[in-house]
């Protein structure tokens, strides 16, 4: 990659994150602003690929994927723990004989409530 790629590449990323709000000051250090405005850059490449086909963005979103993750872990500790329980337990009952089976609507709906209720708390 030639300097004038990486110039390019710099300029680009300035204005993408100034249009999200990524925190000017941005050290690494987890912050709900970072983690906000990483959120909506991968909603935005997200509907990028998704529009376009055009999949030459997924390895930056799959890295900006695993930062908001890291974020999360740090900034909500209990949020991610408890997640992490819920899930594990999921997959046990999964894989139980007697488990109940949900139809492919229900395991849909129940997923968007999910989702609905995710969105109304704030980062």
């Amino acid at each position: 990659m030639s300097a004038s790629s990486i110039e390019a590449l710099a300029s680009t990323w300035a204005r993408i994150a100034e249009e999200a709000e990524f925190p000017a000051n941005y050290d690494g250090t987890s912050s709900p602003e970072a983690h906000r405005a990483s959120e909506t850059i991968q909603e935005q490449i997200r509907e990028h690929i998704i529009a376009t086909n055009d999949m030459r963005l997924f390895g930056l979103l799959h890295l900006l994927g695993q930062a908001s993750l890291c974020m999360e872990q740090v900034l909500w500790p209990e949020d991610y723990e408890r997640i992490t329980r819920e899930v594990e337990e999921a997959l046990r009952e999964a894989d139980d004989p007697n488990a109940k089976l949900h139809t492919h609507e229900e395991v849909m709906q129940a997923m968007q409530e999910r989702i609905d209720r995710a969105r109304d708390r704030p980062c």
